[in-house]
């Protein structure tokens, strides 16, 4: 069973969106520089077919991009859910926020929290608003595996 780190939760998200838009800003850089290269050498036609090469490419990621849009804003706001669920379970504990794990990246009924008193059972209320800790006891054959940030 592996166990994620309030830390891993905050960066998991961010890196990949981070590297999305230096992708993107290097592609429109480079469309943008054989673009003038090509206003100012209209004989030239390689950096014509560069431009629509680029362009074109440029075009293809951001369909993507936008495609993803929502799918990376759902997966934001669950990361946001889940680490106050964090926070309100180191809260009620009283641990820091940096010593309580949990088994999985997204609210749902099977959440457990590892954390320096024991293993914990998250049950949340039917409109998931709330929940309730229960202490619970791990089978000794179970391969515990902390996920922390790089």
């Amino acid at each position: 069973m592996t166990f994620y780190t309030y830390d891993y939760l905050q960066g998991s998200q961010s890196s990949w969106q981070y590297a999305r838009i230096i992708i993107l800003s290097v592609l429109a850089v480079i469309f943008i520089g054989f673009l003038v290269h090509y206003l100012r050498n209209r004989m030239d036609s390689k950096y014509k077919d560069l431009t629509i090469i680029v362009g074109t490419l440029l075009l293809l990621i951001l369909a993507i991009q936008y495609d993803d849009f929502s799918a990376i804003q759902s997966a934001s706001a669950q990361t946001g859910q889940i680490t106050q669920t964090v926070k309100q379970i180191a809260k009620r504990l009283h641990v820091g926020t940096k010593s309580v794990s949990i088994n999985l990246t997204t609210q749902n009924a099977n959440l457990m929290a590892k954390t320096p008193s024991g293993y914990y059972r998250v049950d949340y209320n039917a409109d998931g608003s709330q929940f309730v800790l229960e202490k619970v006891e791990l089978d000794s054959s179970s391969h515990i595996k902390v996920q922390e940030a790089n």
